[in-house]
């Protein structure tokens, strides 16, 4: 009908007279806000790629070491090598030490040991009379007159000449490590006289000479007044010295195969992390 159509052309023509609506548009604060996020992306990809390069560096390392392992010619399998070969020099001295030399022995006259004096107090003395000669031994008094001593002092030979005691049919190789024995044992006695009177136990009722150069059951060198021999404890100590040696080897030894070992067997695995790690840079664009 013709109202109609004069109704959509009005509609028309006002519609073209409305002015059109601006395009939205974001305000600065919410521009300032996606700048910042954008920002904030990027420094945390920048110290997520930062952290993936030292990873891959690391990994690179092991791969390295690795390697290196599993060649023929290797650090390793030569430390490995020098250490068995010390190892061997270790347990063939060990074998030749625990081997019993005669020890040195020559016999001594039974000669009676007299305690001329034996004095305890601040300051100890002991005092033995053997074939006519004066042996004394006494603490220093330096020290034994600061006090409150947590230990007994040691006793020092004052006087007494322990060659005088040595046999004359003694073989010359001999006479000086007889006399050295005498002198070490003279004092192990005096020192064991003087711990019993302060202890308040008995004396030995008869010493002589005899008693301080036994011949050792083991090896048949002298021995002291406790029965200790020298030659024996020397030996021990260089067994035990030895031992001791070589279980740092062993240790030492031991610690280069697994560590061998390790790097060997994490090859594949270092491998596979590594392309892994090289993916994910790849990913943030390093």
């Amino acid at each position: 009908m013709i109202w109609r159509q004069l109704i959509r052309k009005t509609r028309t023509a006002e519609d073209a007279r409305e002015p059109s609506q601006p395009a939205a548009t974001s305000t600065p604060v919410e521009a300032a806000a996606s700048n910042e996020s954008a920002s904030a992306g990027s420094i945390q990809d920048q110290r997520r790629l930062a952290g993936l390069q030292r990873q891959q560096r690391a990994i690179q390392f092991d791969i390295d070491q690795g390697e290196l392992a599993s060649a023929a010619d290797n650090p390793w399998s030569s430390r490995i090598a020098l250490l068995g070969e010390a190892l061997d020099t270790v347990k063939a001295d060990l074998e030749r030490a625990s081997r019993v030399e005669p020890g040195p022995w020559h016999d001594v006259p039974s000669s009676t040991v007299e305690i001329a004096q034996l004095k305890t107090g601040d300051v100890s003395s002991v005092s033995l009379d053997i074939a006519g000669e004066r042996f004394e031994f006494a603490e220093d008094p330096d020290w034994a007159e600061r006090g409150h001593q947590l230990a007994r002092l040691e006793l020092t030979p004052r006087s007494g000449d322990p060659m005088r005691l040595v046999p004359p049919n003694t073989p010359s190789g001999l006479r000086d490590a007889l006399g050295d024995h005498l002198a070490a044992s003279l004092l192990v006695l005096a020192t064991d006289l003087r711990d019993r009177s302060l202890d308040n136990e008995p004396l030995p009722d008869a010493i002589s000479l005899t008693d301080l150069a036994r011949p050792c059951p083991i090896c048949g060198g002298w021995t002291d007044w406790r029965g200790t021999c020298q030659a024996c404890a020397h030996r021990q100590a260089l067994m035990g010295a030895l031992r001791r040696e070589e279980g740092r080897l062993l240790d030492e030894r031991n610690a280069e195969v697994e560590h061998r070992h390790k790097l060997v067997e994490g090859l594949p695995l270092a491998r596979r992390r590594l392309k892994d790690v090289e993916t994910e840079i790849a990913r943030l664009g390093g």
